[in-house]
C-alpha cells in the first residue's frame, strides 16, 4: 500500500504543479493582471510536493493506525479540508508581493483573490487522482 500511496504523492504533485502553471498562465492571458513573477515554477512545484507527499505519509500513516478503512478516510478527509482552510487564512495573513511590472503592482490588491484557488489544487489533485492508485 505504501507504493500505491508513494506514487499517488508525486502524481498528484505534477498534477498539481501543471494545473498551477495553467491557472497562472490563463490568468495572465484574461489581461487582468500578470502575476506569474510572484509565482515561479520552482516556489509553486515545491509547495505542491510538500502538500502531497506530505499528505502520502499521514494517509499511509492512519490506515496502519486505524483498523477500519473508512475511519481513516474520514480522518484524512478532515485533516486535508482543514489543512486548505488553515492555507487559506495564511494566504490572507501574507504580505502583498512587490512586483517590476507597473500593470501588476497597480493590481497588487487582487493577487490574494488570485493565490486562492490554487491552495486547493493540491488536496483537488489528490482526491481527483486517488481512485486511480488506490483501491
Amino acid at each position: 500500500m505504501f507504493k500505491q500511496c508513494f506514487f499517488l504523492g508525486l502524481a498528484a504533485g505534477v498534477f498539481a504543479t501543471t494545473v498551477c502553471m495553467a491557472y497562472t498562465e490563463i490568468y495572465a492571458g484574461l489581461g487582468i493582471a500578470n502575476f506569474s513573477e510572484a509565482v515561479p515554477l520552482l516556489s509553486v512545484s515545491s509547495k505542491c510536493f510538500v502538500i502531497t507527499m506530505a499528505s502520502c505519509f499521514i494517509y499511509y500513516g492512519l490506515h496502519k493506525i486505524f483498523k477500519k478503512d473508512y475511519y481513516a478516510e474520514f480522518v484524512f478527509n478532515l485533516f486535508l479540508a482543514g489543512a486548505c482552510v488553515a492555507l487559506v487564512f495564511l494566504v490572507f495573513k501574507s504580505n502583498d508581493p512587490e512586483f517590476m511590472n507597473e500593470d501588476a503592482m497597480m493590481m497588487v490588491d487582487y493577487f490574494k483573490a488570485f493565490a486562492l484557488p490554487m491552495v486547493f489544487f493540491p488536496a483537488l489533485s489528490w482526491l481527483t487522482l486517488k481512485p486511480l492508485f488506490i483501491r
